[in-house]
């Protein structure tokens, strides 16, 4: 049984607040970025910028076939001081690819005042495939010097029995969405490292998509925008309430220089079936003002309270449970938060598209 997380209203009005303190604690200034080792585009012999935004298709390299769903990681790197630099922290972005395979990264819009950005690095990740990264290559771990930050193209390559899980996990690096990911790899690097390596048809990683999906896969700031015709910018990233796990993802959508009401955050619990069952009896227990509908899935909910709507549903066949909390500003109507809803329920489906003990999903 996960843990309980704390109220998630009162934990995404405290989480809007520290980032608007956070926001306005310095502008960004061109002096603050280190020039880009990147092209601006392909074409073109200019640098990019370390500070965005990027984006790029996602195919497979023998197919030509767009790779939906794909987890698309962005990570900058900063440091502060001259004489001896010192680090200053990370910033990170998650999303995916859309269905057409395309992906879109948001600019860094708030650097700290005091810090500098020094490093850019974007990584996609699909099961079943070879990582990508912006900085260096797989095979070789060399220099990939054909990364561009607009219409940049990035070839997946399938994952082939005799490959290393172990190697691939220390190429593919942290973050919380990107552990929650390739936490399925971790039983089969362990077992190479003690020379126990598996073999078999049924455990090469493409043996099924599985549950791993984060919460950034589900629903994005495109998403968001399409209903809400907002026309403003998102910080995002998961929320601090509870770390991401295997079985636990969050994605917070600050709308900068706006009030938390126009905010928006999205939680994803990935169980089995009988725990994800009681995982939704609990947040129908503990939110305010409860209704269940029979709109999305299993079964879903309405609930509000002051300025923020909430959404949520179970998929019984998945093992899968989702909440959606949405400012009232931003969520005009309790339409706009089931239409989203819907859209999550439906990402969802193409993602995962069987259960837990291999049941054909709705």
């Amino acid at each position: 049984m996960p843990r309980k997380p704390s109220h998630p209203f009162r934990k995404l009005a405290a989480l809007a607040l520290v980032a608007a303190v956070a926001a306005s604690s310095g502008a960004c200034t061109p002096g603050n970025v280190r020039t880009a080792p990147f092209r601006v585009r392909p074409d073109s012999a200019d640098a990019g910028s370390m500070r965005g935004p990027f984006n790029g298709r996602v195919v497979d390299v023998t197919t030509h076939a767009p790779i939906a769903g794909a987890l698309v990681y962005a990570a900058w790197t900063l440091e502060r001081g001259s004489a001896l630099p010192e680090p200053a922290g990370a910033h990170e972005y998650v999303g995916s690819t859309d269905a057409g395979g395309n992906y879109r990264v948001p600019s860094f819009q708030s650097v700290p005042s005091g810090t500098r950005v020094t490093e850019f690095t974007l990584l996609v990740y699909k099961r079943g495939y070879i990582a990508y990264r912006s900085d260096r290559r797989f095979t070789d771990l060399g220099l990939r010097m054909d990364f561009a930050q607009e219409d940049n193209q990035v070839l997946l390559e399938r994952w082939r029995n005799e490959l290393s899980h172990a190697r691939h996990l220390r190429f593919v690096g942290g973050g919380t969405a990107v552990s929650a990911l390739t936490s399925w790899e971790l039983a089969d690097a362990s077992a190479e490292l003690e020379g126990k390596r598996p073999s078999g048809d049924d455990l090469r990683p493409g043996r099924g998509e599985g549950p791993y999906v984060v919460a950034a896969q589900l629903l994005t700031d495109v998403d968001i925008k399409a209903r809400t015709k907002y026309d403003g910018q998102f910080e995002t990233g998961p929320l601090s309430d509870e770390p991401d796990t295997a079985t636990y993802s969050s994605q917070h959508f600050k709308a900068l220089g706006r009030p938390e009401s126009w905010d928006i955050a999205i939680r994803v619990w990935r169980l089995e079936p009988g725990k994800a069952q009681e995982r939704y009896d609990e947040l129908i227990s503990q939110l305010p003002g409860v209704t269940e509908k029979d709109e999305v899935a299993s079964r879903s909910f309405q609930t509000a309270e002051n300025e923020i709507r909430g959404v949520g549903f179970l998929d019984g066949t998945r093992g899968v449970v989702v909440l959606i909390t949405c400012g009232n500003s931003q969520c005009a109507s309790v339409e706009d938060a089931v239409a989203l809803e819907q859209g999550v329920y439906t990402r969802l489906k193409q993602l995962v598209p069987m259960g837990l003990g291999g049941t054909p999903g709705k």
